[in-house]
């Protein structure tokens, strides 16, 4: 058992071609100076991840993580798909962001020279990745993985159009996944084992948001959870998406189409 087969089976499979959803459930905060924390919003996304051997007669060299997302955002109040939302400090109402979808994109994990590993040639339509981190924590009964990535990227605006780096409305943001399996798990020979976590998703505060020239800090929190492609972890959720999003979703399953 190795970083990177730690990696692969928790995130993934160990089979090529196999596929996993995962669900990112999280709520939305704007911190502005000298004043409380301001929900804005609940996340609710699924990202479906892959996994495919950079090079099939060699397990160890590495593979291709293709991933897909869709999500949407909850009135904090309601719990329903919000159609415009107030800003509490300065009144302001505004459209509210419904949902959003990223993808297909994906990027690689193979073996680093300090003997851990890294990620290499991500690709993704609305981002660009400055840095990476891959570190994996021997917890005693658990292992834990935290991926740390810094990019250039935006928020979706309401329309749900998360804009292009080209249109010049880019940041620095900062995520970072952590997530732990059960070491009992990984010294068996399954492909995919179980897993579950946090995220944090940090950036500047989105202009549509209503704060003006205030120093606004932005970020979401939430977990995340590891299922099979059928698992309806959150029925209203899956529910909401598919009505968002039906070309997503094949009978009772979802299905990213990654062309």
């Amino acid at each position: 058992m190795n970083a990177l087969d730690i990696y692969r089976r928790t995130l993934c499979s160990a089979e090529d071609g196999s596929e996993s959803a995962w669900w990112y459930l999280g709520t939305t905060i704007a911190t502005p100076q000298d004043h409380l924390d301001v929900i804005v919003n609940h996340v609710e996304t699924v990202m479906v991840y892959g996994a495919r051997s950079l090079d099939p007669a060699d397990p160890a060299a590495g593979f291709r993580v293709p991933w897909w997302e869709i999500g949407l955002f909850r009135d904090a109040m309601t719990g329903e798909l919000p159609q415009r939302w107030t800003n509490p400090l300065t009144g302001a109402t505004v459209d509210a962001a419904r949902q959003f979808e990223e993808g297909p994109s994906g990027y690689s994990i193979r073996p680093a020279a300090d003997g851990g590993i890294e990620m290499c040639d991500a690709v993704q339509a609305f981002a660009q990745l400055k840095s990476s981190s891959l570190v994996v924590t021997d917890l005693g009964e658990k292992v834990c993985i935290t991926q740390t990535e810094r990019k250039l990227r935006s928020f979706p605006d309401p329309e749900g159009r998360i804009p292009d780096i080209s249109e010049g409305k880019a940041v620095e943001s900062k995520t970072v996944l952590q997530w732990l399996a059960d070491k009992a798990d990984l010294e068996g020979d399954a492909p995919s084992v179980a897993a579950s976590g946090m995220y944090s998703f940090e950036l500047a505060a989105p202009a549509w948001l209503g704060f003006g020239d205030m120093p606004v800090r932005f970020a979401v929190r939430g977990l995340m959870h590891k299922t099979p492609m059928q698992d309806q972890l959150n029925p209203k959720g899956w529910d909401d998406l598919r009505g968002l999003y039906p070309q997503y979703f094949e009978g009772d399953q979802i299905r990213p189409r990654w062309a």
